[in-house]
């Protein structure tokens, strides 16, 4: 969305002090129909193993962090989480701030080079590898993703608004070298050779 789309969010935001995020009215953001933003998320994803004859945690780098053209056209107003048990008709919306970096690139660098597990380039971890197998309820899951997402990649505070025990998580963000300092940060991945699935 253009940022003009939340002018008035961010006069709000900068008038006031130590606020890490504003909330957006959901007459704002439900109007928002275009299927123009990338939706970050992660959970445990599960697949069949025909050899094992169950379902088992899938263990390859980022894939339980799913980026088919489902979330990489998605619509504001969508009530679709990446988590199965998120209630999307209790959904809300908050701005952080606004970045020149896309969606895409943000995937690229909270993913560290893999791009629905295909590699890119050699990467420190960002917090985690982001495979089904390394969910935790308590300690590595959505709420852990979208923190490393705000802090280590755009930059901003990783607060969120009272999510409980699922929300107990600081993230320590790797640190990167960039122009003869180190910062802590996920870089984005050189590479533009990218697949994606689906």
């Amino acid at each position: 969305l253009p940022p003009s789309s939340f002018d008035d969010i961010m006069i709000n935001k900068k008038g006031k002090e130590q606020i890490h995020f504003a909330v957006v009215a959901k007459n704002q953001w439900s109007a928002q129909s275009d299927p123009s933003c990338v939706q970050l998320g992660y959970g445990g994803k599960v697949d069949w193993s025909s050899a094992d004859n169950a379902y088992k945690f899938c263990s390859t780098a980022c894939c339980g962090s799913p980026h088919s053209s489902r979330n990489t056209n998605y619509a504001l107003n969508s009530q679709d989480a990446v988590i199965k048990n998120a209630m999307g008709e209790e959904k809300e919306v908050y701005l952080y701030g606004i970045s020149s970096m896309s969606g895409e690139d943000a995937y690229r660098a909270v993913c560290h080079g893999h791009m629905n597990a295909v590699e890119e380039d050699e990467l420190p971890v960002c917090v985690s590898n982001w495979s089904g197998k390394d969910y935790n309820a308590l300690t590595n899951n959505c709420n852990t993703f979208t923190s490393t997402a705000l802090k280590c990649v755009y930059g901003m505070s990783d607060s969120k608004p009272d999510l409980g025990v699922s929300d107990m998580v600081k993230v320590s963000c790797p640190e990167e070298k960039t122009d003869d300092k180190v910062v802590p940060m996920c870089a984005i991945p050189k590479s533009t050779n990218i697949l994606s699935s689906q």
